[in-house]
């Protein structure tokens, strides 16, 4: 077999060729906006769209990129497609990707997860009532608290974008230090 580089003379060739280049381009661009800060999100849980990363400690309200920790109730969602699998936290079975969600319980935070919805501080979250099945009638993990004072590590990532979204509902308390990165909204939709 003879490789050849020479420049190609038919259309159909050298529309391959340009769309290779385009193509080799398009992934140069997209790695440089990564390595820069730039990620995308893909999910309904928040705006989908370009986000960028913000040097800051995460506060109250931040959009936040956090590693699932590992639970059952991330397995069943990676499994059920909930979650885009990724490098992290593989047990044998796959990992996860970064989860992005909002950080709206801190440490100190009394928060209420009921039939009802989710209460931070007595304060309802919007769109915060669980569900007990997915859209396709599969069960959803239940988590249930009353009145629970958050401790010193402990955050809980929400969605008050999304009814549906797979939040703090269905796996609920995290340790803070799963925050990866701040996020701020450059180009959503």
């Amino acid at each position: 077999m003879i490789l050849s580089f020479a420049r190609p003379t038919t259309f159909g060739g050298r529309l391959a060729r340009a769309f290779a280049l385009f193509s080799i381009g398009l992934l140069v661009v997209c790695l440089a906006v990564y390595f820069a800060g730039g990620r995308y999100n893909r999910t309904n849980s928040l705006p989908k769209g370009l986000y960028w990363l913000v040097d800051k400690e995460p506060e109250r309200g931040d959009i936040v990129s956090f590693w699932p920790d590992g639970s059952e109730a991330f397995r069943i969602a990676r499994k059920r497609g909930y979650l885009i699998p990724g490098r992290y936290n593989d047990q044998g079975d796959g990992g996860y990707d970064a989860v992005m969600k909002k950080l709206l319980g801190l440490p100190g935070d009394v928060v209420s997860i009921t039939e009802d919805g989710v209460t931070i501080n007595g304060v309802p979250v919007p769109n915060s009532r669980p569900f007990v099945r997915d859209n396709i009638g599969d069960p959803l993990p239940v988590i249930r608290l009353h009145d629970y004072r958050l401790g010193e590590n402990e955050v809980l990532f929400l969605s008050d974008h999304l009814p549906r979204s797979f939040d703090a509902r269905y796996f609920g308390v995290q340790e803070k230090g799963q925050i990866i990165d701040v996020l701020a909204p450059v180009l959503t939709w």
